[in-house]
């Protein structure tokens, strides 16, 4: 009965023994362990049994399992935790994530996924984007709930824009567009991209003048009034264009007459 019992002790030793070395050794040191090491610790449990993820929301199971490589029954420490994190945050929608073994069977994912903030449209196509610019996936349509941002260097430059905008929450829940002009500045579409109030933000300044404009709005209420562009690129001036369609929605006819552009001071 004592031998039984140290020899019990004896094996649970062992175990405790391979578990800490799977669990503390660094990686990639572990991944290349000796193939002996790797089929030992597996013969006593040590294999791959569940996948547990939190966080995941819109990134498929399967794609998370080929980021990791490894299947139903790998031995646990034969997993590069330290490679299938790089692979993971490789997939579209994760914009972070942590990956740890769970001895003796489980790897357990937690992952942050990006957040859409707008819409890329660049031709035909959309494609969603975070707020930090990052380009998402594709998607087939364009979505009301998200303002769309045009230009082909758009994606690049959104990350400041929207930091702007944000700063300045009622102004904000109004963008419908924002136009990349020129590879240098904005026009934002306030209410509606086609027959919404345009707003010219300067290539320099743009925070200043997106300050400016929530001012003249508290006290002027000037997004009140039927515009068809606000010019804030003029630090002590508005240039501002009544619109001439009875239907402020309405998009301009190309070609119809337009009200002349009138300057005005920055006190109104």
């Amino acid at each position: 009965m004592r031998r039984l019992i140290l020899r019990s002790a004896a094996a649970l030793a062992a175990v405790g023994a391979i578990a800490a070395i799977v669990k503390l050794t660094p990686l990639p040191e572990l991944a290349a362990a000796d193939a002996g090491f790797v089929e030992g610790s597996a013969g006593m449990g040590f294999r791959l049994k569940a996948l547990t993820v939190e966080g995941r929301h819109m990134t498929a199971r399967e794609d998370l399992l080929g980021a990791l490589d490894a299947e139903v029954g790998t031995p646990i420490a034969a997993i590069d935790v330290v490679k299938a994190r790089a692979e993971v945050e490789k997939l579209p929608w994760v914009r972070t994530a942590k990956i740890e073994r769970r001895l003796p069977d489980t790897i357990h994912m937690v992952i942050e996924e990006r957040i859409p903030y707008a819409l890329w449209q660049h031709g035909e196509k959309y494609t969603l984007v975070d707020h930090e610019g990052h380009l998402i996936v594709d998607v087939p349509d364009s979505d009301s709930r998200l303002p769309l941002i045009v230009g082909a260097d758009a994606p690049a430059n959104a990350a400041e824009l929207f930091e702007v905008l944000k700063a300045q929450p009622e102004l904000a829940s109004r963008v419908q567009a924002a136009v990349r002009v020129g590879a240098r500045r904005w026009n934002i579409y306030l209410d509606a991209y086609e027959g919404g109030i345009s707003v010219r933000l300067p290539e320099e300044h743009m925070a200043e003048a997106w300050v400016r404009l929530a001012a003249l709005e508290k006290e002027h209420k000037i997004l009140q009034r039927d515009l068809e562009f606000i010019d804030l690129r003029l630090e002590d001036q508005l240039v501002v264009r009544l619109r001439n369609t009875p239907d402020a929605k309405e998009p301009a006819v190309a070609g119809a007459p337009k009200t002349p552009a009138v300057r005005v001071k920055q006190r109104l």
